[in-house]
């Protein structure tokens, strides 16, 4: 149990480094409450029954939020995952809650955090979309992710302003 805290909170860590920014964002891919903000929701195109979502994340409440897991009508679980590598091999496992600083942001992206869907319904198709929720310690957040292409590595709207 130890190991899977330190885990957890090395990926925090890593994961929680740039400040919020002030910016409006479009209502299509921003989801708020009680000050946390989901922005750009997304996944890549999958024949297979996982998948992974990525999402930023802002803090801009004054308290220390957790991102604990998530739920989906197109999938069994859904559950906050870790990327490392074991054995030389690229893997994703569970990590449990991780905080959120207030006035900070965390990425969950590519071969970082991610979370996980698994026992998908039907394959995601590129150009699709569906709702889903994520779960903090003060509530569920409801986001719409953007279904991508197989080998994307970031939201089509990365790097433009809302």
């Amino acid at each position: 149990m130890f190991a899977r805290g330190l885990f957890a909170a090395a990926f925090a860590v890593l994961a929680a480094a740039t400040v919020v920014s002030a910016e409006d964002h479009d209502d299509h891919h921003v989801s708020e409450l009680n000050g946390v903000r989901a922005v750009h929701a997304w996944t890549r195109s999958t024949s297979g029954n996982t998948a992974l979502v990525f999402v930023d994340i802002e803090n801009g409440s004054d308290a220390i939020v957790l991102i604990e897991g998530g739920h989906s009508e197109d999938a069994a679980t859904v559950e906050l995952v870790g990327f490392r590598l074991k054995d030389g091999q690229p893997v994703y496992e569970p990590v449990g809650s991780v905080p959120v600083s207030p006035g900070k942001e965390m990425q969950l992206a590519p071969e970082r955090l991610a979370l996980r869907l698994s026992g998908l319904r039907q394959p995601l198709e590129e150009g699709g979309e569906f709702e889903m929720e994520i779960v903090f310690d003060i509530g569920e957040i409801d986001v719409h992710v953007a279904v991508e292409a197989a080998d994307a590595t970031q939201h089509s709207h990365a790097g433009h302003s809302h």
